[in-house]
């Protein structure tokens, strides 16, 4: 079975829609090290799934994915903290050909699925953090979520072990 891409309107729809957090409870429990959990969000016409992964094969890995629940398989945007370099696919968009040091935002793409990666603080990308921030795992879920236009990220409460490494 061959990789689905979606229709740039449909990304786009899915990306800016207006996105709250479905928790049962006010406390979100970020993983530790080696650890996944998921946040549900929901808008007024689809689901989604955030995907908060600190598993790492040989490395610590921080990893952020925003998928559909009706396209799990499709990721929509994933913002890679910690992890390897990305090279870019030969394409007609930017920073094609090069290789993207983490941190990264991956952006769904029709033709390339989520194979493209654009480096943070960039007009691209725009997800603005500074060293300071990129290591605070809140602030760094936090900004993801308003990237995804989440509308009550104050909502809840965000625990987490300290140390990102």
């Amino acid at each position: 079975m061959g990789v689905i891409y979606l229709e740039i309107k449909l990304i786009t729809e899915l990306i800016n829609c207006l996105k709250r957090i479905v928790h049962e409870t006010p406390t979100f429990h970020l993983p530790e090290k080696g650890f996944y959990e998921k946040l549900d969000l929901k808008s007024s016409e689809y689901q989604f799934i955030v995907d908060v992964n600190r598993k790492g094969r040989k490395k610590p890995k921080f990893t952020l994915q925003l998928r559909s629940k009706s396209n799990k398989d499709y990721s929509l945007l994933r913002l890679d903290i910690l992890g390897p370099d990305h090279p870019n696919p030969e394409g007609d968009f930017p920073f094609s050909g090069e290789v993207i040091p983490c941190p990264h935002l991956h952006i769904a793409h029709p033709e390339y699925g989520d194979s493209i990666a654009y480096p943070l603080n960039n007009e691209y990308a725009n997800i603005y953090l500074t060293k300071t921030q990129l290591e605070d795992l809140v602030e760094i879920l936090k900004t993801f979520l308003k990237f995804c236009n989440v509308g009550n990220i104050e909502d809840i409460q965000y625990e987490y072990q300290i140390e990102l490494i």
